[in-house]
């Protein structure tokens, strides 16, 4: 009996220090992750057109055109948006801009600013290079740039909706849908004649990268 004593009592000794040398892992919670997804359908030249995220390679691409200027004078920057595909030609690409800020304290907008600037330009008007408002511009599949103007005499329109701006580790976005009817002008470079293409009932779903 006394045998049985020592041997539970080394047991359990034995049992308190093996459990005292378990480290238990600890699991980080998973980081957000903004979900992204781009859809543009719309009608042009009279032809149903549809570009859909991972379908023929189509995906969003976003990019920016900043003009830096030296305080006190207001820096600014442009916003683009473009479904396109390494597998063919055709692609849409809207842009949005310009937000103003001093470069003298930031390389880039403020998600502030950024956040805002959007928000209040729901309406925006139709812009050349969208310096102070709206552009659309379409590749179509001979590779032919074709542009919107600011001046066009043709009915043109643009909203932009479901505005939702989110972070995660990869950046801050502006997501929207943006609704558009517009043409689009090209100069032929032999010719030196303009062409136009119209794009009707168009719809945008993607986003802009601060």
């Amino acid at each position: 009996m006394k045998n049985y004593k020592i041997l539970l009592a080394a047991g359990i000794i034995a049992g308190s220090l093996f459990s005292s040398c378990i480290k238990h892992e600890v699991i980080p919670a998973p980081e957000p992750k903004v979900d992204l997804y781009a859809h543009f359908a719309g009608d042009i030249n009279g032809t149903p057109v549809e570009f859909t995220e991972n379908v023929l390679g189509y995906a969003n691409h976003t990019s920016k055109a900043k003009i830096l200027l030296p305080s006190p004078s207001l820096s600014s920057a442009v916003y683009y948006s473009e479904m396109k595909s390494a597998e063919t030609l055709v692609s849409i690409k809207v842009g949005l801009g310009s937000v103003m800020w001093d470069a003298s304290t930031t390389s880039d907008p403020t998600l502030s600013l950024f956040n805002s600037f959007h928000l209040n330009n729901t309406t925006p008007v139709y812009s050349n290079n969208a310096t102070s408002g709206f552009e659309v511009t379409y590749r179509d599949a001979a590779n032919k740039i074709w542009t919107s103007k600011e001046n066009s005499v043709n009915p043109q329109s643009v909203t932009f909706s479901a505005l939702l701006q989110e972070s995660d580790a990869s950046g801050d976005y502006s997501k929207f849908t943006c609704n558009f009817s517009c043409y689009v002008y090209r100069t032929d470079p032999v010719t030196l004649l303009e062409d136009s293409v119209r794009i009707q009932s168009a719809v945008f779903k993607g986003w802009f990268q601060r």
